[in-house]
């Protein structure tokens, strides 16, 4: 679209026949040389323009930012002829074009029940599979889109979750029997959160919609990516109101946090960030409760906050600030294990003792 042709390097299938001087098969696909890295894309700019304009509306309160903003991008990119057309002057361009212009298409259902298999143990390994990814994938958006309506309680449950749920799971069992991928929650319905739906209704109209879809693919497959991308960044920028609620001081929560947030869209999963960021978080606390059995108290905890850091190894005491200190001392300090400490707390009740009769006598006892 917006590359220059002269910028524009081919990808090409580089099979045994092509590195025989044979015939080599160029793909319409390419690269794009942008002399390092300068926005030069046009497709990428009206995608932008897209992001801002869903993003002004929203902050008017308006129902139809997203519905203006992709429709708006989506118009000015099927002009062919211009240098952020969908339909570009090439094979692949070419080809979409021939399918947009069909308007109407139906497809003949010739997938169903054709996934079956006898292959049990393969199935399995696809049930074990797809059980944990896709119930960390509904997790992660269902609990998201819900932070985001605010019915979260104090829990982290919400409302007729079990229902959501269950309804998820049957989606996707039938699904499969059409031969489709996960039907799943989509992150997307975001979107619908932000415009304000509530009640499930927008549910409902959206799946009408789907419907209508399947005569009309030719339309709405000729959407370019860089009108809804810039929608689905508005949505994970609202989203990411919830982070202000990790607690950053924790240096287990902020890293697991933050690995979960960057693996989102490097992995395009929310099931692989989530995956990452629990794995993040269960070596590090085990590595703090592991490590507390020979003496090394939890980062934050109460023992560490009362004084300088000391780590019990073996029979000697590291303490970062140099001042001595050996595992006897240690432990009549924190009252654990010893009868010096056990006396420095009797000590410790008997001066707060008398404080405390003090307190209780009232002025016509004095």
């Amino acid at each position: 679209g917006g590359c220059p042709e002269d910028r524009r390097t081919p990808i090409v299938a580089y099979d045994d026949a092509c590195a025989n001087d044979g015939i080599c098969v160029f793909s319409d696909a390419y690269t794009c040389d942008v002399l390092g890295g300068i926005m030069q894309s046009g497709t990428t700019w009206i995608g932008i323009l897209g992001m801002i304009i869903i993003a002004i509306f929203l902050a008017y309160k308006s129902h139809l930012a997203f519905v203006f903003g992709i429709g708006l991008v989506t118009i000015i990119s099927w002009p062919r002829g211009t240098a952020v057309t969908y339909f570009p002057d090439t094979l692949a361009g070419d080809a979409r074009f021939d399918y947009f212009k069909q308007v109407v298409d139906i497809q003949p259902v010739n997938m169903l029940l054709a996934q079956f298999t006898s292959d049990l143990a393969g199935a399995g390994l696809a049930l074990f599979t797809m059980l944990y990814v896709d119930f960390l994938d509904t997790s992660g958006t269902l609990l998201g889109l819900a932070n985001a309506m605010g019915v979260i309680d104090e829990e982290g449950n919400f409302p007729k979750s079990r229902w959501a749920f269950s309804a998820d799971a049957l989606a996707t069992m039938f699904g499969s029997i059409f031969g489709l991928s996960p039907v799943t929650s989509y992150i997307e319905s975001g979107s619908g959160v932000e415009a304000g739906a509530k009640t499930g209704l927008t549910a409902v109209i959206c799946s009408f919609f789907f419907f209508i879809s399947i005569f009309f693919a030719p339309i709405i497959a000729s959407i370019p990516p860089w009108a809804t991308g810039g929608a689905l960044v508005v949505v994970g920028a609202m989203m990411g109101r919830s982070l202000a609620k990790l607690d950053w001081n924790n240096v287990s929560h902020a890293v697991s946090g933050f690995v979960t947030v960057i693996l989102m869209p490097l992995t395009y999963s929310i099931a692989y960030g989530l995956i990452g960021g629990i794995f993040v978080y269960l070596v590090m606390e085990g590595t703090f409760h592991l490590l507390s059995f020979v003496g090394i108290s939890k980062p934050g905890s109460k023992k560490d906050d009362k004084g300088p850091a000391r780590m019990a190894i073996g029979k000697s005491i590291i303490n970062p600030q140099g001042d001595g200190g050996g595992l006897g001392e240690y432990a009549a300090e924190e009252g654990v294990g010893n009868d010096a400490g056990e006396n420095a707390d009797d000590g410790e009740d008997d001066k707060e003792a008398p404080m405390a009769d003090e307190e209780e006598a009232t002025p016509d006892d004095k």
